[in-house]
């Protein structure tokens, strides 16, 4: 079969449970393939399925990809101003994913071949998927491959940021990549567009002022679409939303016009500060009251303050589950898996549906969460209707009770995070939805929700000066750069952060723990985001209590050390993350807390969840003997033997007839996500020998240019590139040094080293300057041989950004570029001009002014990902 635009309903039915589109949403499908571009602005009210804008792309650039519908971009962001740890919209990908993947339907078959075509690999998924939460740890899938169908859920400060070329928690070498994906070749939805109306101007700008460049390339602009039921369209924009007529819809009409009657219940013990006893005890009756156990479904709790919360969910039971920002993506991971229904997952049937769900702000968007029934503490107008839109979302019960918790009109005053004014504006406005249909979407589409007052007067565009400023990616900054300005509505300084991980069993020996640590650095899923002074709080605590493991280690600036518990204040920064022994008394209902009276029980890890480890002595440890039945010498010679045949073991170095304190394992597939031991080595048998590589990667970036659609041109160019990228490392020193090439051997691209520890040790003793980079040798190499390109200076610039480095000031050890033994004086006074004359960051100012920063970003990041797919594959 061949599908066509006429297959969408089909395809969408199949992923949702048979459930066909809205008319508005085959009236977005349309508008995209006529308008050759996605619109300006979908108005959709919570509740109508906006998040169905995912099966729209992946279903557009599947048809795209047989020739059926226009070029559109490659890659949709969909940001949400919530830290929900997982959201509703990667929920929705996924699912639509595994359908590609597991379906035996000949349509999913078809698509599914589709979008690999699109892929560098063809055992790629059909589609990319990326969660971009904040944390420690970045998914980086989804920068290997430009050419593929990506989906990436983030929230503002993690998609603003990256396309600032400025990413919260990458390395600098990994920003240009980044910043070249999200500026080009993609299409941001930006949901509730009113929580972000800053981020929305800058975004608009970005596309503005890279679009023309970027669409000369032969791919698309970034294309940002505004969804909020109140968005305003330029003149020439297009909006899509709901109508007059879709509500006879018999899909969409229950949805909107079932009834969701408000009660508000006046509270005397309403406080601007903690919750009382007493009215903990309001909440909770009023949730019981709402409770009907002949019906199959759990009744919401939102409250405004995360101390509420928890107090909450332990006067409803302990087996009422409480979700809170401050959660690990572990848990709340775990908490889905227990309540799928709950979250609108597959659910197979043998999982229960709880009663009650507490919860905080986190939950009024990115959650596909349908509650029967809702109590709620007062919040500002379009917080409520957030949280009214979680109830009855499908509209498959005759009605959805919804109780408002509140003070008397003239108590109102400021419970933080919001504001007096906001409160007194939400509290007329639920008087205001006295009609029949109380809350019901239908009713707020006719009684809009007053905005909350900004936060900024005035939305701050960036300009020219501030683009030259972030390409500097690689420079060491005075300070770091403020992206608040250009990302944020609010200006208040944050509530400082760190991170907690609990780690079991460690070694009771303190320098044996820190070099463990070090040697499994935490993965985000495993991080307990803390406020500053409470982390500080609880490890004074912890050391108060003289209890067994009263310690703790930190990681900062990539370093394990132990931390004073007797000083005071306990020495904590923000972003430092901080490990503990398990055991101790930390957290209620996971998260953390100040007052927590009893330890809880908490699944640990070791960074990710592949890393395996044996620390000697603790109990429970030896996993290889469980799964091998294998004796203890026996397990640590397998250890040994797995880490001499390709596996990296970090820690005490692996000596024959020695027993170690511990031991960690980690798999090649592992291995080659890091990047810069992937430049020096290979997880292939044979040699590499530079000239193949160098091949390898050209080749395969010409094959991505095709794919994406990139000009002639500079498709010539990026092969130019890839063929002269690593020249440099046939500079006698690095081979001998880094790549520990057999003498008199051709040039190597890769060591034949057998284990990735000892390619790091070598890093270290190779007698190069630290901070000597072979792309930047390879750039005047390469000149004679890339001056006869169409564009020399752009061939230049990739060779010299091919591993994220060069955009940087003339580094102080330019000259040691030089090989005074074997460079004759054209070689060596090309070094000194581009490099320690300057002549080298004129072209970079050169070619981003011709080109465009966010197109040469692009350029940098299609080369790099042919050089790392061509690496992961051993070559």
């Amino acid at each position: 079969m061949t599908f066509t635009v006429s297959d969408f309903p089909r395809f969408f039915a199949a992923v949702n449970g048979g459930h066909r589109p809205f008319p508005w949403q085959m009236r977005l499908i349309d508008s995209i393939i006529t308008e050759g571009r996605w619109p300006a602005a979908i108005t959709a009210p919570t509740g109508s399925g906006k998040s169905a804008v995912v099966e729209t792309h992946i279903f557009l650039t599947a048809l795209n990809a047989v020739g059926a519908a226009p070029r559109l971009p490659r890659r949709l962001c969909v940001v949400v101003d919530r830290r929900a740890l997982v959201d509703s919209q990667a929920d929705r990908a996924a699912r639509v994913l595994s359908w590609l993947e597991t379906s035996s339907d000949a349509l999913a078959a078809e698509m599914a071949g589709a979008l690999r075509s699109l892929s560098l690999s063809p055992d790629s998924p059909p589609v990319v998927l990326a969660n971009l939460r904040g944390g420690i740890a970045t998914d980086r899938r989804w920068i290997d491959d430009p050419g593929a169908c990506a989906v990436i859920s983030a929230t503002p400060d993690m998609w603003g940021s990256r396309l600032l070329m400025r990413g919260y928690g990458t390395s600098p070498a990994a920003r240009p990549r980044e910043a070249g994906l999200l500026g080009v070749d993609s299409v941001v939805v930006i949901d509730e567009a009113h929580l972000s109306r800053q981020l929305l101007g800058t975004a608009r700008w970005v596309a503005g002022h890279a679009g023309e460049k970027a669409s000369a390339i032969g791919v698309p602009a970034l294309q940002v679409v505004e969804s909020s039921a109140t968005a305003r369209v330029d003149e020439g924009g297009t909006a899509i939303g709901i109508s007059a007529e879709d509500l006879a819809d018999p899909g969409l009409a229950p949805r909107m016009t079932r009834p969701k009657p408000v009660r508000f219940l006046e509270s005397p013990d309403w406080s601007g500060k903690k919750g009382s006893k007493k009215y903990v005890e309001t909440l909770a009756e009023e949730a019981n009251r709402l409770y009907d156990p002949q019906i199959c479904g759990t009744v919401g709790c939102i409250v405004n303050r995360i101390d509420t919360a928890l107090r909450l969910a332990e006067a409803l039971g302990d087996d009422c589950p409480c979700w809170v920002g401050p959660m690990r993506p572990m848990d709340l991971t775990a908490l889905k898996a227990d309540y799928p229904g709950l979250f609108g997952l597959p659910d197979d049937g043998t999982h229960t549906t709880p009663r009650f769900l507490v919860a905080t702000q986190t939950v009024e968007v990115g959650i596909d969460v349908d509650f029967v029934a809702l109590v709620t503490e007062l919040a500002p107008a379009s917080s409520l209707a957030q949280r009214f839109g979680r109830v009855n979302r499908k509209g498959a019960r005759d009605s959805g009770p919804i109780t408002v918790v509140g003070p008397p009109e003239r108590a109102v005053k400021d419970q933080l995070p919001y504001l007096q004014e906001d409160l007194r504006a939400g509290l007329t406005w639920l008087h205001d939805l006295d009609g029949p249909g109380g809350a019901s979407p239908e009713s707020i589409m006719a009684c809009p929700p007053p905005p909350t007052l900004p936060e900024r007067p005035i939305v701050k565009l960036p300009h020219v000066g501030d683009v030259m400023r972030w390409e500097a990616t690689d420079d060491a900054m005075v300070a770091d750069e403020e992206l608040e300005l250009w990302i944020r509505d609010s200006l208040q300084p944050d509530q400082l952060q760190a991170g907690l991980v609990v780690r079991s069993p460690l070694p009771d020996d303190d320098a044996l723990a820190i070099s463990l640590l070090t040697a499994t650095p935490p993965s985000e899923d495993e991080v307990f985001p803390v406020a500053l002074w409470k982390l500080r709080s609880v490890l004074t605590t912890l050391s108060e209590r003289h209890g067994d493991h009263d310690r703790a280690f930190v990681l900062r600036d990539d370093e394990v050390n132990d931390i004073r518990l007797d000083d005071d204040p306990v020495d904590i920064r923000a972003g430092d993350v901080v490990f503990v022994d398990s055991g101790h008394a930390l957290t209620r209902k996971g998260v953390v807390v100040t007052d927590a009276s009893r330890p809880e029980a908490l699944k640990t890890l070791w960074g990710t969840a592949s890393t395996r480890v044996i620390v000697d002595g603790l109990p429970g440890a030896h996993w290889l003997e469980d799964l091998c039945g294998l004796e203890d010498d026996e397990a640590q010679r397998a250890f040994t033997d797995a880490a001499e045949n390709g596996l990296i073991t970090r820690g005490p170095d692996l000596i024959e007839g020695v027993r170690l304190s511990w031991i960690v394992v980690k798999g090649t597939e592992e291995i080659k996500d890091d990047d810069s031991i992937r430049q020096v080595w290979t997880p292939s048998e044979g040699l590499v020998t530079l000239e193949a590589h160098q091949d390898g990667v050209a080749s395969r970036a010409g094959h991505l240019c095709d794919t994406i659609g990139i000009t002639a041109t500079l498709r010539d160019d990026l092969v130019a590139a890839g063929l002269h990228h690593d020249d440099g490392k046939a500079d006698p020193r690095f081979q001998k040094y880094r790549l520990n090439a057999p003498d008199g051997s051709e040039p190597l691209a890769k060591s034949p080293a057998r284990s990735a520890q000892d390619v790091s040790r070598r890093r270290w003793s190779s007698g190069l300057p630290r901070g000597w980079r072979h792309e930047l040798r390879s750039v005047a190499v390469a000149w004679p041989a890339i001056e006869e390109s169409d564009d020399p200076e752009l061939v230049a610039r990739l060779i010299g950004t091919s591993h994220g480095r060069g955009r940087v000031l003339p580094q102080p050890n330019a000259s040691s570029l030089i090989n005074e033994q074997r460079d004759d004086d054209a070689l060596k006074n090309r070094i000194m001009d581009l490099f320690v004359e300057g002549e080298w960051c004129s072209l970079m100012g050169r070619t981003s002014w011709r080109l465009g920063a966010w197109t040469c970003c692009y350029l940098e990041a299609v080369l790099r990902a042919a050089d790392c797919r061509v690496s992961k594959e051993g070559s």
